[in-house]
């Protein structure tokens, strides 16, 4: 298996991504944007920004035949269920699945990563999405790929574990407090003490795996010019 999970993708890349794959050669990569509530624009920036890196970009959409070699899989960030929710709709989740069990780097940001972890039902708590998977597709509609026996907590910088920019969005009245459990709770609520049950991804950290190495990478960000740590395309 080859990950390179990560909250903010883009400067994680940059530094990364050559010393992980060869980036002299033309890769297709298969495009995952469902996560996003604002295709059209962020898919723009992601397709550049990828398309930098030397990928041949493949967009998955409804009906994509998954005829094409696939050597990188990017799955975007977004609402995590939103993904999860469309990659079943359109019968593409266990064909995603198998082609980075295949050997496809599958690299994730945010929404992603958190897909690639074991279970994503605590996204619920802080991603309200309409849509009732468990009464559509089963119990196990919220599992994740399962690449990592962990849940993955994504953005967990030290001004957002928990989810302060949430608790402040709250106090000016943008969503209902009783709606929002917190990552902190959730642990609490599950009783998951051990850090063996989950990896906390701050956003200038990766998770890298392939095959025996498993590693955090840090980057940081007192060493790049501009410290935008939210442009996460």
């Amino acid at each position: 298996m080859k990950l390179f999970l990560t909250s903010n993708f883009k400067y994680l890349a940059e530094k990364f991504l050559p010393k992980l794959i060869d980036l002299s050669k033309k890769h297709n990569c298969l495009f995952v944007p469902y996560a996003d509530e604002e295709d059209d624009f962020y898919c723009e920036k992601t397709t550049k920004m990828l398309e930098n890196f030397n990928f041949n970009v493949i967009h998955l959409k409804k009906g994509y035949d998954f005829g094409d070699k696939i050597d990188v899989i990017y799955v975007k960030g977004g609402n995590t269920t939103k993904l999860i929710h469309l990659l079943r709709k359109f019968n593409q989740y266990d064909k995603v699945k198998e082609l980075a069990e295949d050997g496809a780097l599958y690299i994730g940001q945010s929404a992603g990563s958190v897909l690639a972890g074991s279970d994503t039902e605590w996204t619920l708590r802080s991603e309200p999405y309409e849509f009732n998977l468990k009464s559509e597709y089963g119990k196990d509609a919220l599992k994740g790929f399962g690449f990592v026996n962990k849940m993955i907590f994504v953005h967990c910088s030290k001004y957002r574990f928990p989810f302060t920019d949430e608790i402040e969005n709250a106090k000016r009245g943008d969503f209902k407090v009783k709606n929002t459990l917190f990552y902190g709770d959730y642990l609490k609520d599950r009783k998951l003490y051990n850090k063996n049950e989950y990896i906390v991804l701050k956003d200038n950290e990766a998770y890298y795996e392939d095959g025996e190495i498993k590693k955090i990478l840090h980057f940081d960000w007192s060493k790049f010019p501009v410290r935008d740590e939210y442009r996460l395309w």
